[in-house]
């Protein structure tokens, strides 16, 4: 777990902007996870969401980012596949204490796994951007992503699974 020391960028799950296309960002904070066939995933938080990027021996397949205040993005989709890309978004309304609960048991469950990145904003302890592989193959990475708005009582949940052999673009 990081807490950063930065100011929480987003303002609301709705703002959340989506791209594929490779966008230079600085993360906050960023584990990269290195898996066969010469595979590494870095799952980075940023000051307005996340951002991951799979590589074969050095060279970017992809880079999924999830942000606001990004010109050229579209708007976050529930869902999107092209290739071997796929992308699942939910966005969940519930009460402060609901958020809190949900948040608390995402951290706790995210804690200490060397495949996962969870980050703490200032200002509200809910406050938490969170990436974790969940599913690593040859052929097929799954990872999930999570945003949580305490000041609007949103968590964005993110699902993508992404096969490399089968995507020539995206």
């Amino acid at each position: 777990m990081t807490l950063l020391d930065v100011p929480f960028a987003d303002v609301r799950g709705d703002t959340l902007r989506w791209t594929l296309a490779p966008i230079p960002c600085t993360p906050l904070a960023s584990r990269t996870v290195s898996l066969t066939a010469g595979l590494t995933v870095t799952l980075s938080v940023l000051g307005a969401s996340h951002q991951v990027v799979v590589r074969r021996h050095g060279r970017p397949l992809l880079h999924e980012t999830v942000a606001c205040g990004i010109a050229e993005a579209a708007p976050l989709p529930a869902a999107h596949a092209a290739g071997g890309y796929r992308l699942a978004s939910h966005v969940g309304e519930m009460r402060p204490e609901e958020l809190a609960a949900q948040a608390s048991r995402l951290v706790e469950r995210l804690e200490g796994r060397t495949d996962a990145v969870v980050a703490h904003f200032p200002g509200d302890p809910h406050a938490v951007t969170a990436l974790a592989l969940d599913k690593v193959g040859e052929r097929q990475i799954t990872w999930n992503t999570w945003h949580t708005y305490p000041q609007t009582g949103e968590i964005v949940a993110t699902t993508t699974s992404y096969r490399p052999e089968e995507v020539t673009s995206v």
